[in-house]
């Protein structure tokens, strides 16, 4: 997630440029951002075209931009926990624990735009891939400290990064993503643990 791109827009300087970032992420967060236009933004939130430009210079700018700060925020969450535990068990429902906090503010319409957004699907997919090797990471660290039972580890953190893709594409019904990624990291884990 820290690729630069040469076209990156400057920081956000101002107060009021940063409150409307924070108004677009949770809008984004609640509602999705399928329809989002620069036109639509700037009548919603009652700014000028030239606040939002700040953000991005086209909508799939901004949009990047916002879901880029969303996961970055995601991983600072879940490498916090996982600095927390010696462990790779404690580490890894540490590291589940807080992919849920972090998922939690997710709708499954802002889940279905990721997967529906070729800027999307590229940030979230980028996210997944960096997820899947520490989880994968984790793994090995447990199966070496009897931890966990032996396995393919290759293929289990496979399963885990096709799971997290069917979420991101809102294929589980009945559930919001949260409770989706409560229930992998539990299935995880007792798949794995080394028996007593």
């Amino acid at each position: 997630m820290s690729t630069q791109d040469q076209t990156q827009p400057p920081p956000l300087a101002t107060p009021r440029q940063r409150q409307i970032f924070e108004l677009l992420l949770d809008d984004f967060l609640h509602h999705g951002f399928a329809g989002f236009t620069m036109d639509g933004a700037a009548q919603r939130l009652h700014c000028s075209k030239t606040t939002l430009y700040c953000l991005g210079r086209t909508s799939d700018d901004v949009v990047r931009r916002i879901l880029v700060s969303f996961f970055r925020e995601v991983s600072r969450r879940t490498d916090n926990a996982l600095i927390t535990h010696r462990s790779p068990s404690m580490a890894l429902q540490a590291y589940f624990a807080a992919m849920v906090t972090a998922m939690e503010p997710a709708s499954p319409t802002f889940m279905r735009d990721l997967a529906s957004s070729p800027v999307a699907r590229r940030v979230y997919e980028t996210n997944t891939r960096a997820a899947t090797r520490k989880i994968a990471e984790l793994m090995e660290r447990g199966v070496a400290a009897g931890e966990f039972r032996p396995l393919n580890v290759a293929l289990t953190a496979h399963l885990v990064e096709v799971m997290l893709e069917h979420i991101q594409r809102g294929e589980i019904s009945e559930t919001t993503p949260s409770e989706a990624y409560t229930e992998l990291g539990r299935m995880v884990l007792t798949g794995i643990h080394a028996p007593a």
